[in-house]
């Protein structure tokens, strides 16, 4: 499963009637797989229902591109229940309904740099609430001790702080956005 490359295949991003989820369920998996966003037309961005949602994804893709290019794709992070999910027609040939959980995950390394990346895409329209529990020793670095950063898609990153063996909170993941964390050790 994990190629130790970004492989990069285009997404069809077409109308309907679910076409604004759709969008987001897309471009949210291609930030979590570390593929490059888009496909589209440029006209996309004039659609005020997902700008600010695309531009930010755009505007991290940007900011973590180094773990994509030079790093390697890592176990996804978990949570701690089953979470919602959503459905939308990806018109691939006709109807073609997809079905994903709400907030996608995904997880990037840069292991000589010390450096570990969680992604986290709420494409849904409803805030989701999880405990994701973040193991160490799940990716190689039991005994570690992280300084954890939420990095955003602009300049302006909060530090959230130290961590030790294990961090497990319950989290809210806002509606039709991204979060990030940067662990380092």
């Amino acid at each position: 499963v994990y190629g130790g490359a970004v492989q990069m295949f285009g997404r069809a991003y077409r109308g309907g009637a679910t076409k604004d989820l759709a969008l987001r369920m897309k471009s949210g998996q291609q930030l979590v797989f570390g593929e490059q966003i888009g496909w589209f037309d440029p006209d996309v961005i004039s659609d005020t229902a997902n700008a600010d949602f695309l531009r930010d994804l755009i505007q991290l893709r940007w900011r973590l591109r180094r773990y994509f290019y030079a790093g390697q794709m890592a176990r996804p992070p978990k949570f701690d229940r089953p979470l919602p999910t959503v459905t939308a027609d990806w018109q691939w040939s006709g109807t073609w309904p997809v079905t994903t959980d709400a907030v996608l995950a995904g997880a990037w390394e840069l292991p000589r740099e010390h450096r570990l990346v969680l992604l986290f895409v709420n494409v849904s329209e409803a805030p989701v609430t999880a405990a994701v529990s973040f193991d160490p020793a799940t990716y190689g670095l039991a005994g570690c001790k992280f300084r954890l950063t939420e990095l955003s898609a602009n300049p302006g990153d909060a530090a959230v702080g130290q961590a030790g063996e294990r961090f497990a909170a319950p989290i809210t993941f806002p509606a039709r956005q991204a979060r990030v964390w940067e662990w380092r050790w």
